[in-house]
């Protein structure tokens, strides 16, 4: 009786210390302890016949050395994702690509997250626009538009506008369509301009234009949403209708100086007034 008491603590306290020599013990672990401790404590009664405490010793050590013969179950867990990530890409808890919009392009190589289900899109990640006016190529309506021709919402030609406002000054926090204290303040100049030729004004396109830094289409879609930023100041200001505004974003196709320098890159970042009377 004494030697099963010694052989039943010894066997408790030998998985307890292995439970807490690995966070991780699982049942599986516990087991592969409790089948070290019972073998070992048959080997130590073995070898000594008469002593108990032989008993207790190869318990003991058994639970020991099962616990590190047998590898902890994280061990074996292997991450399993479907594809490699691509350099660049946002990673899950699991260290995973994955893709929020579901459009093909994983997050952090997206460059237009949010895209609608369906879209075709570029490698990455915007709405395809073959003939690049702006306008992707499931509502382009008039594909195949001249490089450099300004177009309305359907991708069709506007008409030459009579007159045309180039506001160099209009500029935008980095990286978004935010206007900057100095953008607001030269708008507002342009403004009381504006509003003594309203009368003779029938429709005011606002177009956006960047330099050639980064991505063509990238760089399309800010000048897209920068242009409409202007037009929502315009809008706010009392000066025009929303009937009146148009916002169309050229991207880098319009640059009125060069893009090799930085003093001509300041001067394609900019935003046009065309004016048709």
């Amino acid at each position: 009786m004494t030697r099963f008491f010694k052989i039943s603590a010894t066997l408790f306290f030998a998985v307890i210390l292995s439970g807490c020599a690995n966070q991780h013990t699982t049942s599986h672990y516990i087991l592969c302890a409790s089948a070290g401790a019972i073998a070992g404590g048959l080997i130590g009664g073995a070898v000594e016949d008469e002593d108990s405490d032989g008993v207790a010793v190869g318990a003991a050590g058994g639970a020991a050395i099962a616990t590190l013969l047998c590898p902890a179950e994280h061990e074996h867990k292997e991450m399993v994702c479907a594809e490699p990530a691509p350099t660049g890409a946002t990673l899950d808890a699991n260290g995973c690509a994955f893709d929020s919009d579901n459009d093909g392009v994983v997050d952090g190589i997206d460059q237009c997250p949010g895209t609608l289900a369906g879209v075709n899109v570029n490698a990455m990640g915007c709405p395809a626009d073959d003939d690049k006016d702006g306008v992707d190529n499931s509502r382009d309506n008039c594909p195949n538009t001249p490089m450099g021709t300004a177009v309305d919402n359907e991708g069709c030609a506007l008409p030459v506008p009579k007159k045309v406002i180039s506001l160099k000054g209009v500029t935008f926090k980095t990286n978004s369509d935010i206007l900057t204290t100095s953008a607001k303040v030269q708008l507002d100049e342009a403004i009381v301009t504006l509003k003594e030729e309203a009368a003779n004004i029938e429709t005011l396109r606002v177009e956006g234009h960047t330099d050639n830094t980064g991505n063509a289409d990238y760089n399309q879609q800010l000048s897209q949403r920068r242009a409409e930023a202007v037009v929502n100041y315009l809008i706010q200001a009392g000066a025009f209708s929303q009937a009146q505004l148009l916002a169309i974003g050229m991207g880098q196709t319009k640059p009125v100086a060069s893009n090799a320098n930085a003093e001509g890159r300041a001067q394609n970042r900019r935003v046009d007034l065309l004016i048709n009377q």
